[in-house]
């Protein structure tokens, strides 16, 4: 009996390694920095759920700094970068909503955040 509990545990543990997201240091700090963004901005981050390095056209317009101006923050004069990361997060309070978080690969700034609604 006490085989099959220690067996549980290791694949448990086991399963635990490798869902884990292995990213790389851009990512992660791709990662720290939307996550402090979201927060200085009031919002509450969850789980990750996606970094994904992105070509600028590949992005929806409605990124850019839509909610910064629809909340009266202040918008970066920042050029639009040629390449960003974009980080999804889940939405804090309310799973199954997210908030991306865009960010500049060269100078590792916000340049656009958007919401699910």
């Amino acid at each position: 009996m006490s085989r099959w509990i220690l067996l549980g545990i290791v694949i448990f543990l086991l399963a635990g390694i490798l869902a884990t997201p292995q990213w790389s240091p851009e990512q992660k700090k791709a990662v720290e920095v939307g996550r402090e963004y979201l927060e200085d901005v009031g919002r509450e981050p969850g789980k990750v759920l996606s970094v994904e390095l992105v070509q600028r056209d590949e992005v929806s317009d409605g990124h850019l700094f839509y909610w910064q101006r629809a909340k009266g923050l202040d918008v970066p004069d920042v050029p639009e970068p040629e390449w960003c990361w974009v980080v999804r997060f889940e939405k804090g309070l309310f799973r199954g909503h997210w908030f991306e978080v865009l960010i500049d690969v060269d100078t590792g700034g916000v340049t656009g955040y958007a919401s699910c609604r």
